[in-house]
C-alpha cells in the first residue's frame, strides 16, 4: 500500500512561509509584539521561531545537504532582514540588529543539529547494513 506524505517539500514552504507571514503580521499589530515579548524573553522567541522555519525550509528545499543547508541560512537571513526592516518601518517598533543575529544563530544552529543527526543516522544505517552482510555470511558459510 502507497503511503502518502503528510509533509512534502512543497508543504513545509507553505508552511514556512505562512508561518514567517503571521508572524510579520503578529508583529504590525501594536501592542502585540510588546505583550510578547513581556510574557516570553524576546530572543527566545525569534530563536525558536527561526528555528522552526528554519526546519521547515530546509524540508522543503532539494539538492545535497550542504547545498540545502546553505539555501536555507540564505533563505531565513533574507526573511530575517525582511522582518527587522518591515518593523523599522513602523512607528511604534524599531529594527533591532541584535534580532537578525539571534534569528542568524538559529538558523545556523539547526542546520547543524539536522547535519549531525543525518550524519550520524547514516553511520548507524551503515553499521547496521554492515552487521548484517556479516551475519549472512556466516550463516552460509562464506
Amino acid at each position: 500500500m502507497l503511503q502518502k506524505k503528510l509533509f512534502t517539500p512543497r508543504a513545509c514552504l507553505m508552511i514556512a512561509f505562512a508561518f514567517f507571514a503571521l508572524m510579520v503580521g503578529i508583529g504590525t499589530v501594536p501592542g502585540k509584539a510588546t505583550a510578547l515579548s513581556s510574557a516570553i524573553y524576546d530572543k527566545l522567541l525569534h530563536f525558536l521561531a527561526y528555528a522552526f522555519i528554519t526546519a521547515l525550509i530546509y524540508a522543503g528545499l532539494s539538492g545535497t545537504r550542504i547545498l540545502r543547508g546553505l539555501g536555507t541560512i540564505l533563505v531565513v537571513g533574507v526573511l530575517g532582514a525582511i522582518d527587522e526592516l518591515s518593523q523599522g518601518l513602523m512607528p511604534y517598533r524599531h529594527a533591532n540588529f541584535s534580532d537578525w543575529s539571534v534569528d542568524m544563530i538559529a538558523a545556523m544552529a539547526c542546520i547543524a543539529s539536522i547535519m549531525l543527526i543525518h550524519t550520524l543516522a547514516i553511520g548507524r544505517r551503515k553499521r547496521s547494513v554492515r552487521a548484517t552482510v556479516t551475519r549472512d555470511k556466516q550463516r552460509h558459510g562464506a
